[in-house]
């Protein structure tokens, strides 16, 4: 049966059993899918039989990994020849029951478990033990050619044999096993990224002999909803090597077939997802690693040398206290935030936190310029480089050691000293510019005199510059507005475009949210509501509709970021965009400009009849009020994210070569580019892609591109059996019907509580 069908099945058996008293509930169903994906039907039609067994496997507190990361494994360890196996942490989703693998070994320490295993697995539980698996290591004198385990993250143990461990039980359980495994034998364990962090760990596995030879970083969110700490597969064994393979396990087979390849011949992959190798001493996490590698392609865009901070450092202290006014200010000196993303200032009287949070770095003075420094950190440059610092698995944060090896992009002096000038020219010319708009409403008859001070800057031109950054589906629209004289026609274009911009805005999120649907399944509920009154309403979507979804999705967004458990997942299911655009998605101001327009139109519609000349022009200036408001929060946010519409392709070497066309700006034909993708591209479909990222973002179908037009439609209604396309910028077919397919309905499905 396909997954689909078994996810079917098990929802069908388990609403079924909802008014059985003898039936407690459920905590998760992954461990079911498992089974029976793995298992079949059958195995699972006999579970539902078993009300016990049921409700065991339906509350574990096991980490069930997905089926593809049991592939990768199975792949990885195929041609070896393993003649004996051990997981010394058996549970009913340990890795070694659902793969292909002889001679099984295992010890479970919870009896009901146990006992589970042996009804499930008979076939393979023959060498099962029930007990204490560190003692039982201790006494044995067994020794295995692969041990592969999953262990709990987190649990503290307090002796082995009386012996009490300095490290986590997982971190023990490995440093154990390393003794039970044979000369050439291997182990592959599950651990978090903290075990990666800890110099201590790394200096235990050295004492032993033992060496990690890949670190195969799991996607995030793969073990949602249990767990959404950053985890990897370590390949560990006596086989010493001065490097190590580092690469993400995909959920694309011949992806995971090129990167194993990789490994095994030892080779750097096109990207860094693909395989590259490391110091182990050095590393942090994969995403660390991409960053890194994102931030070497933005440095070539400055052109200036690489130098350490430590080579124009004077001191770097780590500040205490809460109380600013306490700390000693040091001349030519910047503050650097341990953690969050505050601005680098280079004032005790700007910190944004308290300075206990701040590293006070003072610069030598005949190197750099410490105004200069901090406004770099502040740069996208600057951020990519603050996050390549960070460590750390549940409050990621900068340390000493970390600085001490922050290779930064420094012009000479003068430089420096000009590119500042100019900053406080673009200052001055805002506080100008804020000046004259005090004095518009103080004095209002002065208003002649101002505008003679603003004819010396070319505002439109500056808008049309704007426009021509904007996706298309956007730009087109307000293209037309910008060119048009006619008010009326104006005041169209504009409510087209706000209304568009929801729709667009509520697509984006919904697509990234979509990618895990565990995820989106369980916390849906955020954003689509259950009001009766409310159902369907996406047969009929108005402006009103994507209001409030926007709103909803927004908000959900905005409160992932601040979760340190939700942070870099929520970033990674949006391909790591910049700090501008996931901004931009979380503005509360926007989504306060989008209800005021809307109502705007309702009052102005609700008014009727014929308006003259001076109303709308009034009607003009207000909804510009409105679009200067939005694009104080849109600024830079697409400048480095692009919607593309993919062509033509080839793959080699893990790597999909697309040919795109940029759908950016207002105009056509269309830039056309060609982009690197780990995954493959559907011609039929849009993405959005974030500059240096290799995982472009499919779109969801509310809005639909032709090609041989270069037009836009956005989805408005179902008629009947037709679907309603819209388009607000092409004249010669201003509307489309189609009949309904199958992916608009699969999208339809996300919309449903």
């Amino acid at each position: 049966m396909e997954q689909q069908d078994i996810k079917n099945k098990i929802w069908s058996n388990l609403d079924r059993l909802r008014t059985d008293r003898n039936f407690i509930g459920f905590r998760d169903t992954k461990l079911l899918e498992l089974i029976g994906t793995t298992l079949g039907a059958e195995k699972l039609d006999s579970i539902f039989q078993d009300k016990e067994l049921l409700t065991l496997l339906t509350n574990s507190y096991s980490i069930t990994a997905p089926k593809y990361v049991f592939k990768f494994i199975e792949e990885l360890i195929k041609a070896d020849n393993h003649k004996s196996v051990l997981d010394p942490w058996l549970t009913l989703s340990s890795p070694l029951l659902y793969i292909q693998a002889d001679n099984l070994n295992g010890t479970c320490i919870n009896q009901s478990e146990f006992e589970a295993i042996k009804t499930l697995f008979k076939d393979k539980s023959k060498n099962f033990k029930l007990g204490d698996t560190l003692n039982q290591l201790s006494q044995s004198n067994d020794k295995f050619d692969l041990i592969l385990s999953f262990p709990p993250f987190g649990m503290w143990t307090q002796s082995i044999n009386g012996t009490k461990s300095p490290f986590d039980f997982a971190t023990t359980l490995l440093l154990k096993c390393g003794e039970k495994i044979e000369n050439t034998g291997k182990m592959i364990f599950l651990v978090s990224n903290s075990f990666l962090m800890d110099d201590k760990v790394k200096e235990a596995l050295k004492k032993e002999g033992l060496f990690v030879e890949a670190v195969f970083a799991i996607p995030s969110g793969a073990f949602a909803p249990m767990t959404n700490i950053s985890s990897n597969l370590i390949l560990v064994s006596k086989n010493s090597k001065e490097k190590t393979f580092v690469a993400e396990v995909s959920q694309d087979e011949t992806t995971n077939k090129t990167i194993i390849q990789n490994f095994k011949s030892q080779k750097e992959g096109k990207a860094v997802q693909l395989g590259t190798l490391i110091d182990l001493s050095e590393f942090k996490s994969l995403n660390a690693l991409v960053s890194e590698k994102e931030m070497q392609e933005l440095v070539k865009r400055i052109g200036y040398p690489p130098i350490l901070l430590t080579d124009i450092s004077v001191s770097i202290n780590a500040l205490k206290g809460d109380n600013s006014e306490d700390v000693e200010h040091l001349a030519n000196s910047i503050y650097l935030p341990k953690v969050g993303n505050s601005p680098v200032v280079a004032s005790l009287s700007e910190l944004k936190i308290k300075p206990k949070n701040y590293y006070q770095i003072q610069l030598d003075e005949t190197k750099a310029n410490s105004i200069y420094v901090a406004n770099y950190f502040n740069t996208p440059v600057g951020k990519k480089l603050r996050e390549s610092l960070e460590a750390g698995v549940v409050i990621p944060q900068i340390s000493k050691s970390q600085l001490s090896k922050c290779i930064f992009f420094l012009p000479d002096l003068t430089t420096q000293a000009d590119l500042i000038e100019v900053d406080n020219k673009i200052q001055q010319f805002s506080f100008r510019l804020a000046e004259l708009k005090r004095n518009l409403w103080k004095q209002p008859k002065s208003y002649k005199s101002i505008a003679k001070e603003l004819k010396t800057i070319n505002q439109e031109e500056k808008l049309e510059n704007w426009i021509d950054k904007l996706p298309f589906p956007i730009s087109s629209i307000l293209w037309r507005y910008y060119a048009t004289k006619d008010n009326s026609k104006k005041i169209e274009h504009l409510f087209h475009f706000f209304e568009a911009f929801s729709e667009f805005l509520s697509m984006l999120m919904l697509s990234a949210l979509v990618q895990d649907k565990e995820f989106y399944k369980e916390e849906s509920h955020k954003w689509i509501g259950k009001d009766e009154k409310f159902q369907n309403w996406y047969l009929r979507a108005t402006f009103g509709n994507w209001n409030n979804l926007t709103s909803n999705l927004s908000k959900a967004i905005r409160t992932y970021l601040t979760e340190n458990d939700k942070k870099e997942y929520c970033k990674n299911l949006f391909g790591n965009p910049s700090e501008a655009f996931l901004s931009m998605i979380t503005s509360k101001g926007i989504v306060n400009v989008l209800f005021e327009v809307a109502n705007l139109r309702n009052k102005w519609k609700g008014h009727g009849g014929i308006t003259n000349e001076e109303e709308n022009n009034q009607r003009v200036l207000t909804l510009e009020q409105q679009l200067n408001e939005f694009r104080k929060y849109i600024a830079d946010a697409f400048e480095d994210t692009r919607m593309l519409s993919p062509t033509t392709s080839s793959f080699e070497d893990g790597i999909f070569t697309f040919n795109a066309k940029e759908l950016i700006g207002a105009r056509t034909p269309f830039n056309e580019i060609t982009i690197k993708s780990l995954i493959p591209l559907d011609r039929k479909k849009l993405y959005l892609s974030n500059s240096q990222q290799t995982k472009p973002l499919e779109l969801l179908p509310f809005i639909k591109f032709i090609e041989a037009s270069d037009a836009i439609y956005f989805y408005t209604s179902i008629e009947s059996k037709d679907v309603r396309w819209v388009s607000y910028h092409f004249d010669k077919e201003a509307e489309l019907k189609q009949p309904a397919d199958n992916e608009l309905f699969k999208a339809f499905d996300f919309l449903k509580p």
